[in-house]
């Protein structure tokens, strides 16, 4: 008695983690690498996405191409279409020629999408050049 109370405290406290570990699926995102031309600061800003085959310019259904008002419509553009932030950041360069300095700073955000394994496997086929 004293041992099958035993096994029974070690199955009710491990059943919960194995029950956990066969119902977690893999996680899938496609990711979009978004980028912009013009000053944050400013209004109607280009903006540049990364879809894993080509770098292009934003364009609408109608095939126009698409400026922001802020930086935040261009955000909320792209969480109204599925995607969420996954990491912000910038780059920047600069150059030196005759005592005289220069340097720019470029905004992007990486954004995904949760996708199947699929659509996954395609994404990284379609990025690869042949």
């Amino acid at each position: 008695m004293k041992y099958m109370k035993r096994i029974l405290w070690v199955i009710f406290l491990f059943l919960p983690l194995v029950g956990h570990c066969q119902t977690e699926q893999e996680k899938y995102y496609i990711y979009n690498i978004v980028s912009f031309e013009g000053e944050f600061t400013k209004e109607n800003f280009k903006v540049y996405y990364d879809d894993g085959k080509e770098v292009k310019r934003l364009r609408n259904d109608k095939d126009n191409k698409v400026r922001f008002t802020t930086p935040a419509g261009a955000l909320m553009y792209f969480i109204s279409q599925g995607w969420e932030m996954y990491l912000n950041g910038a780059t920047s360069q600069g150059a030196v020629a005759g005592g005289y300095g220069a340097s720019s700073t470029s905004s992007y955000w990486i954004l995904r999408k949760p996708c199947t394994k699929e659509e996954f496997d395609k994404a990284v086929k379609e990025a690869i050049k042949k």
